[in-house]
C-alpha cells in the first residue's frame, strides 16, 4: 500500500514538472504572429473613456494595429523608444513602448503601429511590444 502511494505521488511530480517545464520555456508570442484588431489612436482613446470595462474585454492583452499621428516621442527608463499618438483628448493619448530600442519615429508623422494592449492607464492606453507597420 505505501509503495502504491510512493508511486502515485511520484508519477504526479514528474507529471507536474513537465507541465510547468513546457510552461516555462513556452515561446514568448510576438505581436508580428498574431492578427491585430485596426482602429485609429482617437477611436481607442473614445472606446476606453466611455467603457473601460467593455475595452478591456475587447482589447486587453490582444495585438492591436493603431493608426494616429504622432505627438511626442520620448525614451523610457530602459533607453527604449516610447511613441504617443495623439487623440482627441490631449491628456489621453496612445502610449506605444517599441520592443526595438533603435527604432526611429518622427513628430507629426503619420504612422501605424502593431503592439499588445494592456489596457488604459494614467497617460492614456499603453501598447507594448510594439513594432512600427
Amino acid at each position: 500500500m505505501i509503495k502504491k502511494i510512493i508511486i502515485i505521488v511520484l508519477v504526479l511530480g514528474l507529471v507536474g514538472g513537465a507541465v510547468g517545464a513546457f510552461m516555462w520555456f513556452k515561446p514568448h508570442p510576438k505581436v508580428e504572429d498574431a492578427k491585430g484588431i485596426v482602429v485609429t489612436a482617437p477611436a481607442l482613446a473614445k472606446e476606453y473613456t466611455a467603457d473601460e470595462k467593455g475595452a478591456d474585454g475587447k482589447y486587453l492583452n490582444k495585438a492591436i494595429e493603431v493608426t494616429g499621428t504622432i505627438g511626442e516621442v520620448e525614451k523610457n527608463q530602459d533607453g527604449g523608444l516610447m511613441v504617443i499618438l495623439q487623440t482627441e483628448d490631449p491628456t489621453a493619448g496612445v502610449q506605444c513602448t517599441m520592443r526595438e530600442k533603435n527604432a526611429t519615429a518622427t513628430k507629426g508623422q503619420n504612422i501605424t503601429i502593431k503592439g499588445f494592449c494592456s489596457g488604459n492607464g494614467i497617460t492614456g492606453v499603453s501598447l507594448t511590444d510594439c513594432v512600427i507597420k
